[in-house]
């Protein structure tokens, strides 16, 4: 019988959905991403945001949503760290800022 799928998260991000769905097929989940949104069906309206559903076996889906979370508080957790050191560099003055 074949599997059903269902969303387990979204993302605005098409990196972090990559990501995800790499760190799904590491734990042997079946995983995919599908971009959605960034289009209007009317002429003058504004287009919908673009996102990224993230997809798994209804069989995964509890066990895919808690490393999808650890994951996502990783990917966070990096961005700060990242931020910090750059903010670091930028004051230590190994790179001059032009004023």
């Amino acid at each position: 019988m074949a599997d059903t799928f269902s969303i387990v998260r979204t993302t605005e991000d098409p990196l972090t959905a990559e990501r995800l769905v790499e760190v799904l097929r590491e734990e042997k989940i079946d995983a995919f991403a599908r971009p959605r949104g960034a289009a209007s069906s009317a002429s003058f309206e504004p287009a919908e945001a673009g996102f990224y559903e993230l997809f798994v076996p209804d069989t995964d889906i509890e066990r895919a949503a808690k490393i999808v979370e650890l994951e996502l508080e990783s990917i966070e957790k990096e961005g700060a760290l990242n931020a910090q050191a750059a903010e670091e560099e930028a004051l230590s003055g190994e790179t001059p800022v032009e004023s």
